[in-house]
């Protein structure tokens, strides 16, 4: 066996442990995995062991109720997604098992498991995961999320997050249409309320110039 695949299987035998310490160490093993160095000899095993595993794994995160390991489980397919997939033109990889058909699938259980938990979670901390995820395919609807989020916290972690998407909505305006990334309406609340809580001053001056 890949020593890899062992490490992620070991990892994925404790998503459902009952002790959260457990769960959240198994679910930064599987994060580390979806955001590591893409193009080296572990971008093979990871991409298929989270494909291959795709129904077990969120059958599995799905039970997950604490609102640190939800961010974390978030954050690992926003970086799977974003990066073993919507980049694997930058990386040679021949794979009999990765399909068009099971990276498609698995990007649609990604958005399914997103939007099941902006149903049920009102923590603004799982509510930035989830619209950091779904920026990755640049849905405008984030920053009505990104808005209520910076009114309720402005951690360090959070405020870099946002910043992020903030800076890549300014580059995606200056390329294309602006109103595709962002509505007027919410560039005017996003702004104030960046202003008004005094923060992000280098990206607030990116929005007014939009």
């Amino acid at each position: 066996m890949n020593d890899m695949t062992e490490i992620l299987d070991n990892a994925f035998c404790h998503l459902q442990n009952v002790e959260i310490k457990e769960r959240k160490k198994a679910a930064n093993i599987l994060m580390k995995a979806a955001c590591a160095e893409l193009g080296t000899k572990k971008t093979k095993p990871v991409k298929e062991w989270f494909i291959v595993n795709m129904e077990q794994y969120f059958s599995a995160i799905k039970e997950e109720t604490n609102h640190e390991v939800l961010w974390i489980h978030l954050y690992t397919l926003q970086n799977f997604c974003a990066r073993y997939l919507h980049l694997n033109h930058l990386y040679i990889m021949d794979s009999d098992i990765i399909t068009e058909d099971k990276v498609q699938n698995f990007e649609e259980k990604s958005k399914e498991y997103a939007r099941g938990l902006l149903t049920t979670q009102r923590r603004p901390k799982v509510l930035q995961a989830i619209a950091s995820f779904f920026w990755i395919y640049e849905e405008p609807f984030v920053w009505d999320i990104f808005i209520e989020v910076l009114k309720k916290k402005r951690d360090k972690l959070t405020l870099s997050h946002i910043g992020i998407a903030i800076r890549q909505c300014y580059r995606l305006s200056q390329e294309h249409n602006r109103a595709d990334y962002i509505s007027d309406s919410q560039l005017k609340e996003l702004v104030e309320v960046l202003e008004s809580k005094e923060i992000l001053p280098r990206e607030t001056e990116l929005l007014k110039s939009l």
